[in-house]
């Protein structure tokens, strides 16, 4: 049986220091299949897991052929740092307050954290589901020597005094 053109989504978990568990995708809509079925599970509000990929402007602008994506795609070219802030804004993250089920986050805490050689946005939002009480914080990174972002999610419950 030969292989598929489609790749195998590849999951890894990580362990931090603090020895949390983390999982780690390389594709968006297994990440957002993750998120939705956590929150299906009521472990909603304490939640973290991670995504690294080529945003879809890219990948279409290289044929979805990573091996195409031109080398000046990456946090030092103001059109691709434009088109990543639009994709994120836009597109991810609807696509996870869509997937988390709850429609009505805005993130209005947001900020935007220049380095040399990386470029990362923040957005936060407190939010309540299922009567439960919880912050989410979601980072989206780029870097200076390639087009791969980096998406970290993560919810934490809001304990009640």
């Amino acid at each position: 049986m030969g292989k598929h053109n489609k790749k195998e989504p590849n999951v890894e978990t990580v362990i931090t220091k603090s020895g949390e568990k983390i999982k780690v995708f390389d594709d968006l809509a297994q990440f957002e299949t993750y998120i939705k079925n956590e929150t299906e599970d009521e472990e909603f509000d304490s939640v973290h897991c991670r995504v690294k990929y080529y945003p879809p402007f890219v990948l279409h602008e290289a044929h979805d052929d990573p091996e195409k994506i031109k080398e000046t795609e990456n946090s030092h070219s103001k059109k691709f740092v434009r088109h990543l802030h639009q994709h994120i804004e836009k597109h991810l993250l609807k696509d996870i307050k869509t997937s988390a089920g709850i429609p009505d986050l805005k993130f209005k805490d947001k900020s935007e954290h220049k380095l040399p050689d990386q470029i990362t946005w923040k957005f936060n939002d407190k939010t309540e589901y299922h009567g439960k009480p919880f912050e989410i914080h979601i980072s989206a990174t780029c870097y200076g020597d390639s087009a791969i972002v980096d998406v970290d999610y993560m919810t934490l419950p809001i304990k009640s005094l």
